[in-house]
């Protein structure tokens, strides 16, 4: 995101990350990124800052669902003179599919809410959980920082 940002005057960035184009600064938070076919733009100031967090959003009814077809295709693997073993592996397999659709699908976003009911939603699936925690905790010091709370870094 280097470059993209005109700064205001006096402002300073803090913090950048490729990774999410997101943008953080002594007087704001900046997030550009593309919505086909259109560039957008979302900016927070500091002092509207309300809140922020992480979320991790999940489908954990497919591994249940997953451990009963495992279960299903078990019973159905002791049937006798193995009649149910075509059944068993196609429940295996449903299963493993169920499983790999529940990893794939998990989604983790940071959530940057203004004052005012504006809220920001940076998807961060490529980004580690101690690198999200680091980012929350970066825009929560800058806040503070900014509204002389906590003393300023040197």
């Amino acid at each position: 995101m280097s470059g993209s940002l005109t700064l205001l005057p006096g402002e300073e960035v803090y913090l950048e990350s490729s990774k999410l184009t997101l943008q953080l600064t002594n007087l704001r938070v900046c997030r550009r990124y593309d919505l086909y076919p259109d560039p957008q733009f979302d900016s927070i100031t500091l002092e509207a800052i309300a809140s922020t967090g992480l979320r991790t959003r999940s489908h954990p009814g497919l591994l249940f669902l997953a451990a009963v077809l495992l279960l299903i295709a078990i019973a159905a693997s002791q049937q006798p003179f193995g009649t149910g073993n075509n059944a068993a592996l196609f429940l295996l397999g449903i299963g493993a599919l169920l499983v790999v659709i529940y990893f794939i699908t998990r989604k983790r976003n940071i959530i940057i809410e203004s004052s005012g009911g504006w809220m920001m939603h940076i998807p961060a699936k490529r980004l580690s959980l101690e690198e999200c925690y680091f980012m929350l905790h970066a825009i929560d010091r800058a806040k503070l920082e900014f509204l002389h709370k906590v003393p300023q870094q040197p």
